[in-house]
């Protein structure tokens, strides 16, 4: 019981470090998803409530996984009654190789606890395809992120302790304080070789670039469908903005990093503009080295 209870906070405090972000929402909340099939990913919900009860924000699945995906919710909550309802749709970026028509959509019904200090999630979801046949069955789980980020500090000072006795390499100490954990993975993050998917309704999409990290003389090339946008372009702290024209389907964004300046890797910031919403990602490359993102136009649904 005790080993089960050690790795569910593991497994929180991990997933609560993969998914911090700049926007403040009335909840945050994070935690698991508890397959029946006895499969668990980690899963966050952010959302803002209004005064007529509806709910509106975003869910991430396996945060920091190979299947990672971030989709819009939309449902209820009674404050009363403490119960709360919502739905999946509409997928914002996956790392997953799955087509949008294969997602399995959560829709949720359970208690939320959002007036107490340890606000808490838990229910019974079951995953429906676009075509509305079940694909999956199980529960979930949150806590929220202020509480886990006092497990996060209090960790740390454990660290600290441990660190007077036997020394801690100051490398690994410094990656270990609370701080540079929540900057570490506060965004979406594509390394070397990989890819995430993002999926627009525009034609004509605005790219900012700009040096994530400390400007070292980094350089990149950037590729739109292999036509190159920017060559041998040195990234700053100011952002450069250009235009991309998007062909019908897919279009592929390949950044590929040129010089890796001073640092071993290039951290550079990506964000993408449609009508509709704004994508946000960090290419953290290695020198020689590429990754990519897939830009899927959607066809606005007829009602």
């Amino acid at each position: 019981m005790k080993k089960n209870i050690l790795f569910l906070i593991s497994f929180l405090f991990i997933s609560f470090l993969n998914s911090q972000e700049n926007k403040e929402f009335d909840y945050e909340l994070v935690g698991a998803l508890v397959l029946d099939s006895k499969q668990l990913f980690s899963y966050k919900i952010e959302f803002n409530s209004s005064e007529t009860s509806f709910i509106e924000g975003y869910s991430y699945t396996d945060l920091g996984g190979e299947n990672e995906t971030k989709s819009y919710i939309r449902g209820y909550y009674n404050p009363k009654s403490k119960t709360i309802q919502f739905k999946e749709s509409d997928i914002l970026y996956t790392k997953s190789k799955y087509l949008p028509e294969e997602f399995c959509f959560i829709k949720f019904d359970g208690v939320f606890k959002g007036e107490t200090k340890k606000k808490s999630l838990n229910g019974d979801f079951i995953g429906i395809y676009d075509d509305k046949d079940t694909c999956a069955t199980g529960k979930i789980k949150l806590v929220s992120t202020k509480f886990l980020e006092k497990k996060v500090k209090k960790f740390y000072k454990k660290v600290e302790k441990i660190d007077k006795i036997k020394k801690i390499d100051s490398v690994v100490k410094e990656e270990l304080k609370p701080v540079n954990y929540l900057k570490k993975f506060s965004e979406t993050k594509i390394g070397s070789g990989e890819n995430v998917s993002v999926f627009v309704y525009t034609s004509k999409m605005k790219m900012e670039i700009w040096d994530y990290g400390k400007e070292d003389g980094d350089k990149i090339t950037i590729l739109l469908n292999n036509i190159p946008v920017l060559e041998n372009f040195s990234v700053a702290k100011k952002r450069k903005s250009i235009i991309l024209n998007l062909k019908k389907d897919k279009n592929i964004i390949k950044i590929i990093t040129v010089d890796a300046g001073k640092i071993k890797t290039n951290t550079t910031k990506l964000k993408l503009y449609d009508f509709r919403r704004e994508y946000e990602v960090v290419a953290d490359l290695e020198e020689g080295k590429s990754a990519s993102i897939n830009v899927v136009k959607l066809k606005v649904k007829k009602k």
